[in-house]
């Protein structure tokens, strides 16, 4: 394929990139439920998705790592900023990080094994780019569940996110992002890969200049395919088709001036100097990282939480939506009444970020299902308005001393009112001194929608919802 055939290659991923990012973005900070978020690797991996799994995994084994450059909303946001200042004399060649790449990793495995879910949440692309559309657009929609805490997080990660791609691209992907690295790993192996033709090739420099992955090493003729993102940006510049897709290596007509140590270039050193390339004894590796599961495992078992933390409905139990929830802010966004915020510490600091109710700023609606159909790692599962009515997501208690029925003897009664499962009801209380009226909670049928307490007129509230 000529250099103008690539141009309108690169021109087709970068609509198809442009049109998943707006896709998504749009879906998520309106609150519906968009399948482009639910084919995200790390959300596939939590809710089990093998479909989508399986269908990642065949394109990386075809033609490399073409999702971090088409379907990830992190990378393509990292390209669109990295196009608005490119270094004066464009990208150069740096030699990859395997052991940084890797123990990042391996880190975030030993981190779910341990129920430290905020690590997964930090480091899975798509949650963070969840955060930055919905922490930092509920101010402008008007949201009640706007989270200061949220929001400096989602911002951060915006800085982090623009800053590091106008200087150097893609280092992100290949250094911090697991999903980079699990996919690089496979896209070693792909049929197609980015090759280049020394026979044509002139050392013009100009493929390396625009790979923002920095991994073409001009002196060795090589590309590095774990960290090669498909971009397609080095093909459509070089004048002389040197670059290009296809299939194996290229061999040189000249077979005496063929490397033969083509690997030595994925190091960065030169082929006559890959003796002193710098090797790791893979007992030595396992032996560094020895003290993380040791080091982690001195943490808690298991956060107390407070027992009026109540989180979403369709939780199958708190092991599960803890281990699957990567605070990703979807389930706040869809939420029409607003009461869906990120956790700060009422879930215990491993799960921060984790979505729970505020019923100070209404209730959980008894027909509503919103937040359990957009969940793309199935931390929430699917409900039905039939299903949702009979789930339980708490209990209401009633705190006499603060009652306007028991201390004012008012009748009031508007908590037996709005409950829609008729699960509270007055009852006389014979105190020392006369007669009072106790609103009265029956447990058995009481689900937690948390309206008795929204629509308390007693300041502060009578009734707290227990989780």
């Amino acid at each position: 394929m000529s250099s103008t055939g690539y141009k309108w290659l690169r021109a087709a991923r970068i609509a198809v990139s442009l049109t998943v990012l707006a896709a998504v973005t749009v879906t998520i900070a309106l609150g519906y439920s968009c399948w482009l978020s639910d084919w995200q690797i790390i959300p596939a991996i939590l809710a089990g998705a093998g479909g989508w799994l399986l269908m990642w995994a065949a394109a990386t084994a075809l033609v490399g790592r073409i999702y971090c450059s088409t379907a990830c909303p992190m990378g393509t946001l990292q390209d669109i900023t990295s196009r608005l200042r490119r270094r004066r004399n464009g990208y150069f060649y740096s030699p990859p990080r395997p052991v940084t790449r890797w123990s990042i990793v391996f880190a975030m495995l030993v981190a779910v094994m341990l129920g430290i879910s905020v690590i997964t949440g930090i480091l899975d692309p798509a949650a963070a780019y969840s955060r930055i559309v919905v922490y930092l657009s509920l101010p402008a929609i008007g949201a009640a569940a706007f989270s200061l805490g949220a929001a400096a997080i989602a911002l951060a990660t915006l800085a982090v996110a623009t800053a590091v791609p106008l200087a150097r691209g893609r280092l992100l992907c290949n250094t911090i992002c697991p999903v980079g690295t699990l996919l690089g790993g496979l896209s070693r192996f792909a049929l197609y890969h980015i090759d280049i033709d020394t026979d044509r090739c002139t050392g013009c420099g100009l493929c390396t200049a625009h790979c923002k992955a920095e991994c073409i090493d001009p002196s060795a003729h090589t590309v590095d395919a774990s960290r090669c993102v498909m971009c397609f940006d080095c093909t459509a510049v070089c004048p002389n088709s040197a670059i290009t897709l296809r299939k194996g290596r290229h061999r040189l007509q000249i077979p005496m001036l063929q490397s033969v140590r083509p690997e030595a270039a994925a190091f960065g050193k030169p082929e006559s100097s890959a003796s002193d390339i710098k090797t790791y004894d893979r007992r030595s590796f396992i032996a560094s990282f020895a003290a993380i599961p040791l080091a982690a495992s001195a943490l808690p078992v298991r956060d107390v939480a407070p027992l009026n933390s109540v989180c979403p409905p369709g939780i199958k139990n708190d092991d599960d939506f803890h281990a699957r929830c990567t605070g990703c802010g979807i389930c706040t966004a869809a939420c029409p009444t607003g009461i869906i915020r990120p956790a700060s510490t009422q879930l215990g600091l491993r799960n921060i970020m984790h979505p729970v109710l505020d019923f100070d700023l209404g209730q959980c609606s008894y027909d509503c299902t919103a937040c359990t159909q957009v969940c793309p790692t199935g931390a929430l599962s699917p409900l039905t308005p039939r299903q949702k009515h009979r789930t339980v997501i708490g209990k209401a208690r009633i705190l006499a001393n603060k009652c306007i029925e028991y201390t004012d003897g008012s009748n009031c009664g508007k908590c037996v009112r709005v409950c829609p499962v008729q699960a509270v009801r007055i009852v006389p209380v014979d105190t020392s001194h006369d007669m009072r009226r106790l609103p009265l909670v029956d447990f058995d049928k009481c689900i937690g929608c948390g309206a008795c307490r929204y629509h308390c007129p007693a300041t502060p509230h009578a009734i707290i919802i227990e989780g």
